[in-house]
C-alpha cells in the first residue's frame, strides 16, 4: 500500500528525522570527512519569517535561521536558548535574562530592545501567527525590556501556565530589526541581516533546493544536559520531495542523509547496521467538523455524531501508517500529560445508525495530501452510510491556509496535528477557544465556553492534579459535543547513517541538533 509524506522530514516536533544513506549517504563514504548534510522537506516552505510559520517544513527551517529564546531538552524540560536564565514569578509575570554574547546575522547585538520588538510583533493579534494562542493564550502581554540589567520582563493580562514553553516554539524565535523593516524581503529569506539563528540562507529555488550556510561568527549554542556530539554541517542543502517511497529510495541510494518514513517504507531500513533509529509518535489526526454557519454541521450535534458512528479509527490507522500508529482517545496522543483515557467518551462505531441520520447529507471534506488514501477512506465510510460526499486533497501549505482561515468552504477537515509543545492545550486549542478567523487555533469556529473555560481554568492552576482535572473536563466537553472524532497517532522513524546524529527530546526533534560526526 502507498502512503504519501504527511508531515515534513525534519519538523521542529515528533515529526520524525531519517538520517541515512548506501555508505553513508549523499558523503557516500563513512570515513571521509564532510561539511554539507543532505535533507529533504515534504514541499517548499510557505515562508521564511518564523512569526508566520504554518507548516512541517517552515517549523524545520525557522529553528536553523532564527534561535528561540528557550529551547527543550530531555524529559520536558527547558534549556537556555537566546536566554540564560528566566523565572516564571507566577502564571502573569515572567522575567528572562538574555544572554550577552548573541549577535544578528549582520553584527547587530540581540538586547533585550531587540527580544522585545520581535515578541511584540509576535504577540500582536494583527500579525496572525498560529503559536500566539499557545504561547499567550488570550492573554494581552505586555514587555518590558531593560538593556542596562539584560532583561525583558513579561506582564500577561490573564494566567497561561504554558508561556514559557511557547517561548521554545519556531513562531516564537527572534527576528532581527533587519527583518523587522523589511516584513516582505523577511518573508522571502532575502533580508541577510534578519537571521538570529545558527545558519544563513544562502539560496532558495522552490521546488528544487534550499542552501543554508553556516554562521561563522554564531556562538549561540544551548547547552543541552547531554552535551552534543560532533560538528555542525557548514552547508545544509533541502530537497522538496513528497513521497515516502522516493525518500527512502534516495536515503539508500546516497543522494540525501537525512529523511523522514512513516509508512511501509520503514521496513527497508530494518536490521542495516548502517543506520540508528528512533521513533517518535506525538503526531495524532482527528475529524474536525466546521461548526460555521452555513455548513452542514453547524449546531447538529446528532449529524456530528453521526459522522462518528461511521469512523473506524482503526482501520484510518492502517491506513496511514501501515498498521503502525494506534487510536487515540482525544485530540492528543497517550505520551501527552492529562490526555483523556476514559473510553466511555468515545462515539462506538454504529453504522446502521448513522445511515438513517446522513442518508442525502451533502459533505465537503478536505485534507492534506500527505493524507490522501485517510482522506478517501472517511469519504467512502459517509458515502456507504448515504451521504453525498465531496472530497479534496490539497498540497500541505493550501490545506493549511484554508482550514486556517476560517470560512465556510468545507465541512469536514482530516486534520494532521504537528503538536509542536507538546501539551494537551496544543492541541486542544484545535477544538476550543478563540477561532481561526480572530487570531485563534481553532478550526471549528465553534468556541465552546464550557471547554475553554475549563481550558483556561487548567492553565491559571498550579497544583498538577488541579490542571490535569480541569483539562480532562475540557476534553470531555468537545468529546460529548463531537467537535472532533479522534483517528490515530502517525508514528515517524529517525534514521542516521554512521558519521551523522540529530538529537530527539522525548518526542521533540531539533533540526539545529544536526552534527557530523566523522
Amino acid at each position: 500500500m502507498h502512503h504519501r509524506a504527511y508531515f515534513s522530514v525534519a519538523a521542529v516536533t515528533a515529526a520524525a528525522f531519517v538520517i541515512s544513506g548506501c555508505s553513508g549517504g549523499a558523503n557516500s563514504d563513512a570515513s571521509a570527512t564532510t561539511d554539507t548534510v543532505n535533507m529533504s522537506l515534504t514541499t517548499d516552505p510557505s515562508s521564511f519569517d518564523p512569526t508566520l510559520a504554518r507548516g512541517a517544513d517552515d517549523y524545520t527551517v525557522a529553528p536553523l535561521l532564527f534561535d528561540t529564546l528557550l529551547r527543550k531538552d530531555d524529559g520536558g524540560a527547558l534549556v537556555g536558548g537566546l536566554a540564560s536564565k528566566w523565572e516564571a514569578i507566577d502564571a502573569s509575570n515572567y522575567s528572562l535574562q538574555i544572554r550577552g554574547d548573541a549577535k544578528c546575522s549582520d553584527g547587530t547585538p540581540i538586547t533585550p530592545t531587540v527580544v522585545a520588538a520581535s515578541l511584540g510583533r509576535f504577540a500582536s493579534p494583527e500579525t496572525g501567527s498560529s503559536g500566539r494562542s499557545l504561547a499567550f493564550g488570550a492573554a494581552k502581554p505586555t514587555f518590558a525590556a531593560d538593556d542596562a540589567s539584560g532583561t525583558v520582563k513579561v506582564t500577561l493580562s490573564a494566567g497561561w501556565s504554558d508561556f514559557l514553553t511557547g517561548l521554545a516554539l519556531p513562531q516564537s524565535a527572534i527576528v532581527c530589526p533587519a527583518g523587522l523593516t523589511d516584513l516582505k524581503g523577511l518573508s522571502a529569506g532575502t533580508v541577510q541581516g534578519a537571521f538570529s539563528g545558527p545558519y544563513t540562507l544562502k539560496s532558495a529555488q522552490p521546488a528544487v533546493k534550499y542552501e543554508f550556510a553556516l554562521r561563522d561568527d554564531y556562538s549561540a549554542w544551548p547547552t543541552f544536559s547531554k552535551p552534543l556530539e560532533g560538528t555542525p554541517a557548514k552547508n545544509l542543502v533541502f530537497t522538496p520531495i513528497s513521497e515516502y517511497s522516493t525518500i527512502a529510495t534516495q536515503l539508500l541510494a546516497g543522494s540525501l542523509d537525512i529523511g523522514g518514513v512513516a509508512d511501509e517504507n520503514v521496513a527497508r531500513f530494518k536490521d542495516n547496521d548502517g543506520f540508528t533509529q528512533q521513533s517518535a509518535a506525538n503526531n495524532t489526526t482527528y475529524i474536525l467538523f466546521n461548526e460555521r454557519p452555513g455548513t452542514a454541521f453547524a449546531d447538529k450535534p446528532d449529524l456530528r455524531k453521526a459522522v462518528a458512528q461511521t469512523i473506524d479509527p482503526k482501520a484510518f490507522s492502517d491506513i496511514i501508517s501501515d498498521s503502525r500508529g494506534k487510536p487515540i482517545l482525544s485530540v492528543g496522543s497517550e505520551n501527552i500529560k492529562c490526555v483523556n483515557t476514559d473510553t466511555s467518551l468515545i462515539t462506538p462505531l454504529d453504522p446502521a445508525a448513522a445511515a438513517k441520520v446522513l442518508a442525502g447529507v451533502k459533505i465537503r471534506i478536505v485534507g492534506t495530501t500527505f493524507l490522501t488514501e485517510g482522506n478517501e477512506y472517511v469519504a467512502e465510510a459517509l458515502r456507504k452510510a448515504g451521504a453525498d460526499v465531496d472530497v479534496k486533497s490539497l498540497d500541505n501549505g493550501a490545506w493549511s491556509a484554508l482550514t486556517g482561515k476560517g470560512g465556510t468552504e468545507w465541512d469536514i477537515n482530516v486534520q494532521g496535528d504537528n503538536n509542536l509543545m507538546g501539551t494537551l492545550p496544543s492541541s486542544l486549542l484545535r477544538v476550543m477557544g478563540p477561532p481561526a478567523e480572530s487570531g485563534g487555533r481553532n478550526k471549528t469556529g465553534a468556541v465552546n465556553d464550557e471547554g475553554y473555560a475549563a481550558l483556561t481554568a487548567g492553565m491559571n492552576a498550579v497544583d498538577a492534579d488541579e490542571q490535569c482535572a480541569a483539562f480532562k473536563k475540557a476534553q470531555a466537553s468537545f468529546l460529548e459535543r463531537v467537535d472532533a472524532v479522534p483517528l490515530a497517532t502517525l508514528p515517524f522513524v529517525t534514521v542516521a547513517a554512521k558519521g551523522f546524529s540529530i538529537r530527539q527530546f522525548g518526542e521533540y526533534m531539533d533540526p539545529a541538533t544536526i552534527r557530523i560526526n566523522k
